[in-house]
């Protein structure tokens, strides 16, 4: 079985921007994907800082991903078919393999099928029906060392606040771990 200290379903901005925090302080991360993020159909992005001509989704996904391994995170482009809590977390399976994981985190509104299998109430938000995931501040979800990001939780999910929503939760997780602030920047 393939160990890690979070497992991310989903690949959109926030899962990537999540992935790229915990794998740069030194988590193993692995992120599962299979392109179904709605930005992949989103022909320029406008509202991403650093991008003054904006840049079309496709490869502002790419280059999100090709960050992410840069610090340490394993993508695989499969789906999660199956997430199970267990006594130190979750068992995720994909593609007939097992993966163990100390914290789950979804990033993918498409998903809200494993939200439901874990137990996780879905709800409205903003008059759009029962297809959100409640969520606290920092990401948690109704399920111990379960998180959700972006558009599932039904929060403004434009690109930089996605990013900055899987940011947020991925520092709130690596604070739990390390048990002390954290800061990520560069020296």
């Amino acid at each position: 079985m393939n160990d890690y200290d979070i497992i991310i379903a989903g690949g959109g901005v926030a899962g990537l921007s999540a992935a790229l925090f915990l794998g740069r302080a030194g988590l193993s991360v692995a992120l599962f994907d299979e392109a179904e993020s709605s930005l992949y159909r989103v022909s320029r992005v406008n509202n991403y800082l650093g991008f003054p001509d904006g840049i079309p989704g496709t490869e502002l996904l790419e280059l999100g991903t090709r960050q992410a391994k840069r610090f340490g995170a394993t993508i695989h482009s499969a789906r999660i078919e199956r997430a199970l809590p267990c006594e130190n977390g979750f068992i995720v399976q994909s593609g007939g393999q097992e993966y163990a994981c100390a914290r789950l985190i979804l990033a993918s509104n498409k998903r809200t099928d494993l939200a439901t299998a874990l137990g996780i109430p879905l709800g409205g938000h903003g008059g759009h029906g029962g297809r959100f995931v409640a969520v606290d501040a920092e990401g948690r979800t109704s399920v111990p060392n379960c998180y959700a990001v972006g558009r599932i939780t039904g929060l403004p999910s434009q690109a930089i606040i996605s990013a900055g929503d899987g940011a947020k939760t991925a520092i709130a997780i690596i604070q739990q771990v390390r048990g002390t602030y954290y800061v990520d920047h560069d020296v």
